[in-house]
């Protein structure tokens, strides 16, 4: 038989009390930095758009001012946060989506493995060349991070104490990070422990769930949806930052890039290229095997015989 004294049972609750007291204290002090730096990183929205620029004649470069226009486009409100997805496929395929949609940081929860796939740089179609990408380890190191710079955590899943990102009640706080999990289980119990919101967009058919990929597009459309003014937030010194790695990455020389920074050119109104620029890009090997398809079903075609008088 065991005989626990008081004082053992004090000496236990005393440390189950530090320990809760540690964690809260941990937790508050992590929350209050993330306040500080929201107050201290302001995101601002610079807009300089008022025509279409298509047919400007000033010499400046295209791929000059359609970077000025998609930096002007870019939010680092809402980060989007993408845990263990094991498939390079489809981690691929949603930082391509994400840099269309105008997201600049990608935050990825490394899986315990890799599903490789030989296409998967071809998938991202050097989208990740345009991203800032933040790599973590573990699930409570990103969550750290993600706390001591001022965001909120809303993960998505589909459990009964999700609310709908349809619900119109629903409004985006001023920095925001959108978890989506892993293609087969979702969201981690660490992720979802530490959300302030858990969200979910309701689906219709008899699939329970939607393919990685489209859900985070359908999300980060949501999202823009619900709140408009999260395009182009960005802090002055990021969007500086940002402007001057880009433009230097297309111009040659650093005299001629030093003159479109001193004067960034106003951006376009619409990112669609002009007609006469406009054309869908096929790899050559891709495009041959097609044509070659089509004249094979073309000479099999059944010739129509003439009808009777």
């Amino acid at each position: 038989m065991v005989f626990v004294t008081a004082r053992d049972a004090a000496l236990v609750a005393g440390t189950l009390v530090a320990a809760l007291a540690s964690t809260y204290v941990s937790e508050y002090i992590t929350r209050w930095r993330g306040q500080v730096y929201r107050q201290q990183n302001k995101l601002e929205v610079e807009q300089d758009q008022t025509e279409d620029m298509d047919h400007c004649d000033d010499n400046v470069p295209r791929r000059i001012r359609k970077a000025e226009t998609v930096l002007q486009r870019r939010t680092a409100r809402i980060i989007l946060v993408l845990e263990s997805s094991c498939d390079m496929f489809n981690q691929m395929a949603v930082l391509r989506t994400a840099e269309c949609f105008g997201i600049q940081h990608v935050w990825i929860v490394e899986p315990a493995f890799y599903k490789e796939h030989k296409a998967g740089r071809a998938i991202a179609r050097e989208a990740t060349d345009w991203l800032s990408i933040r790599r973590f380890k573990t699930s409570a190191a990103c969550i750290q991070a993600l706390r001591e710079t001022g965001y909120e955590i809303w993960t998505t899943e589909l459990s009964q104490d999700a609310v709908s990102l349809e619900d119109p009640a629903v409004k985006l706080p001023e920095r925001v990070a959108i978890v989506m999990g892993r293609e087969a289980d979702g969201v981690s119990k660490d992720m979802i422990a530490a959300a302030d919101k858990r969200v979910y967009l309701p689906i219709h058919g008899f699939a329970d769930s939607l393919n990685l990929n489209v859900a985070t597009g359908l999300v980060i459309q949501r999202l823009f949806f619900i709140c408009p003014e999260a395009r182009g937030a960005m802090t002055k010194t990021e969007r500086a930052t940002l402007r001057d790695t880009w433009y230097r990455r297309m111009v040659k020389g650093d005299e001629k890039a030093e003159t479109f920074l001193a004067n960034p050119p106003p951006a376009y109104a619409d990112l669609r290229r002009p007609d006469d620029h406009r054309g869908a890009w096929m790899g050559s090997k891709v495009k041959r095997k097609i044509q070659q398809r089509e004249a094979q079903l073309n000479n099999e075609a059944p010739v129509a015989s003439p009808s009777s008088p």
